[in-house]
């Protein structure tokens, strides 16, 4: 399923995630890795922790009012971000009914 902008993003269990620096870390226990995210990666995943469940329009949103990036660069990265979240299972998706 392709992530767009009305789709619904949540973290999933079995993780933690601590800011080292500039640096998130997250582990996910369940498969025994770890990944470290830049400061917009981490902007991106201390929102999803305090809403616990988001639109991507939203975290567009949030992004383009605190950082200085272009509405087409931003969409195209965040879409690019949470595709590989999803892919390494990070977070679930769901579409939002019409």
């Amino acid at each position: 399923m392709a992530i767009t902008l009305t789709t619904r993003i949540e973290l999933v269990p079995n993780q933690s995630s601590s800011v080292i620096g500039n640096e998130t870390i997250l582990l996910d226990y369940k498969a025994g890795n770890y990944y470290e995210l830049n400061d917009v990666g981490g902007f991106i995943w201390a929102l999803l922790q305090e809403k616990k469940t988001m639109l991507v329009q939203d975290i567009q949103d949030e992004l383009l009012a605190e950082f200085d990036v272009e509405p087409s660069v931003c969409q195209a990265e965040l879409l690019s971000f949470l595709d590989n979240l999803s892919h390494e299972k990070l977070i679930e998706t769901q579409v939002q009914a019409s």
